[in-house]
């Protein structure tokens, strides 16, 4: 299967309120095509090496801030603190997932924090990239969670 015809094969894998309408954070939940996924992760993903698997190679690349949790109370804190920035401004993020059959989904800040478990139980390797900021957080499934500032091109 190439990239093109697995990108958002699955969307029901998403996150329940992400595919309900009558939800109310799944009301504003929009699920880019291939194309705006390419073109967000050009500003945001692409701008950081790769290791052979999916994850950012942390390694090569400088990054703010590395953090733990333990427990999806721990991801649910975890995740409100580091987007209570973009909660408080009324910012709209991009959620990348780490398997292309899941669509990048873009909606408000505070419904990612409303829904952290849901959105981990899902894929626990996925990044959160505030739209128009200059950070990324990338989750991976063992608890890891990197907080970079973008480079620029």
């Amino acid at each position: 299967m190439t990239e093109n015809n697995s990108y958002a094969s699955h969307p029901e894998y998403l996150p329940g309120f992400m595919n309900n309408p009558q939800d109310v954070d799944g009301r504003h939940v929009v699920k880019l095509g291939l194309a705006e996924s390419r073109e967000l992760e050009a500003t945001s993903l692409n701008r950081f090496p790769a290791t052979f698997s999916a994850a950012l190679d942390w390694d090569s690349a400088s990054y703010d801030a590395r953090l733990w949790w333990d427990d999806e109370e721990d991801w649910q804190k975890l995740a409100a603190e580091l987007l209570s920035p973009y909660v408080e401004g009324g910012s709209r993020v991009a959620v990348f997932w780490g398997n292309l059959e899941l669509p990048t989904v873009t909606l408000t800040a505070d419904a990612v924090v409303r829904h952290a478990v849901d959105i981990l139980d899902v894929g626990p390797h996925f990044w959160i990239y505030p739209l128009g900021g200059s950070v990324l957080i990338e989750c991976l499934m063992d608890g890891q969670v990197t907080v970079a500032t973008i480079p620029s091109e």
